[in-house]
């Protein structure tokens, strides 16, 4: 009889391989009981739905343990603030001479040095007009940098160009001026807690600096626009010399007003930069610089707009944008309830170092019915400023 079977087997795959052998086992037990595969693609589903969720409690819980696995910036060596001495009896220059010694430093030989404001402008036209007002007749020249795009890479209006006029009278009256520079090639699109275009940014601003060629012993201030010096603190600082070359100003944290004090330490990150020389590459950035910290020197108002909008354009186009997790949170209702009551605009967990901060500083905040510590904008026209003080939950959707 002739043998009919093949010289070569019909499959190049062993029937007895293991990957063979799993796949039937699986398809005979889907056919014996097919309720398994509907139990495993509603398994699928479910997490794939809930990603986001997973994600947003991955955070929350890195945040939550932050004091175990964290540790805090190290310490600063702190100058206590004092006000300047009463004194009516002593000649002025007795009184800024006793002032400048309990800081531990000397009265300026030469008198008020050149104060250079440098500004990182997005939309917060109420509060540079506030900045501005606080820093009238310190400081000589405001550096503005914008650009027409947000660090997301969307694009935006040229705010601070259409409103210029607003600006340059409040700098004129008090005998100063502007430089402003646009920036019109930031990278479109970047991904989300992308920081290159706040870098490009913080170059130009740099650029500018270094073009000025300030003289020695000339201060930079280097904050974002919703980090105010105190007006005393800038009389301070013009008035006596002695401080390093990098000197952080701790400045009081605010959410959306200043009836929302944030129960923490401060905010250190602004700061003075002095011109040790002819410096020919000034530089501008966010981060530490020094070890000494200037107590109480100002205010920190963060998300402080006149409208939830440009809270929204905010939340969607600065750097920390990765934050924003969920189109509700973005939403006016919920958006407005978080403004009423304080909470984070992110719903997030602060970021603090001991479970006592962490337990402080979440949820709703205090309100604050005391406003005898402002900058000097808004001690003058409570009114028009009314958003920042007791009437933010009114402020108007757009």
């Amino acid at each position: 009889m002739t043998d009919l079977r093949p010289l070569l087997p019909l499959s190049l795959q062993d029937p007895s391989s293991p990957r063979r052998s799993y796949l039937s086992l699986v398809v005979s037990q889907v056919r014996r009981r097919p309720y398994r595969l509907v139990i495993l693609l509603c398994l699928f589903l479910f997490i794939l739905l809930n990603l986001h969720t997973l994600g947003t409690f991955r955070r929350d819980l890195i945040y939550l343990i932050r004091p175990i696995w964290d540790t805090p910036e190290r310490a600063f060596t702190i100058i206590d603030h004092f006000p300047l001495p009463p004194g009516p009896d002593l000649p002025k220059p007795q009184l800024i001479s006793k002032w400048c010694q309990l800081h531990g430093w000397d009265t300026r030989p030469d008198g008020p040095p050149r104060i250079v404001d440098a500004i990182l402008f997005s939309t917060e036209l109420d509060m540079l007009e506030i900045r501005m007002r606080e820093y009238a007749k310190h400081v000589s020249t405001f550096i503005v940098v914008e650009a027409n795009a947000t660090f997301a890479g969307d694009p935006k209006p040229l705010h601070f160009a259409e409103h210029r006029e607003r600006f340059n009278e409040i700098a004129a009256e008090a005998g100063g001026k502007v430089v402003y520079r646009s920036v019109l090639d930031l990278k479109k699109g970047q991904p989300r807690g992308s920081f290159v275009n706040e870098e490009t940014m913080r170059r130009v601003v740099g650029d500018v600096l270094s073009e000025l060629q300030l003289p020695k012993g000339s201060l930079v201030i280097q904050t974002d626009v919703d980090e105010i010096i105190s007006r005393d603190t800038l009389n301070l600082l013009s008035s006596c010399h002695g401080f390093p070359p990098e000197l952080h100003l701790n400045v009081k944290n605010y959410r959306y007003g200043f009836n929302f004090p944030i129960p923490d330490q401060g905010y250190w990150r602004p700061r003075i930069h002095t011109i040790t020389a002819q410096e020919t590459n000034v530089p501008y950035y966010h981060g530490r610089g020094g070890d000494t910290l200037l107590a109480d020197a100002g205010w920190h108002c963060t998300f402080c707009f006149r409208t939830l909008v440009e809270m929204v354009a905010k939340m969607r186009g600065y750097s920390h944008n990765d934050r924003l997790r969920s189109e509700d949170l973005v939403d006016l209702k919920n958006l407005r309830h978080r403004v009423c009551v304080g909470k984070d605009p992110f719903n997030m967990f602060p970021e603090a170092w001991t479970f006592k901060d962490i337990i402080a500083q979440s949820g709703s905040i205090r309100h604050e019915h005391s406003f005898r510590n402002l900058p000097i904008a808004l001690a003058q026209d409570p009114l028009r400023f009314s958003y920042l003080l007791s009437g933010g939950c009114e402020r108007p959707d757009e």
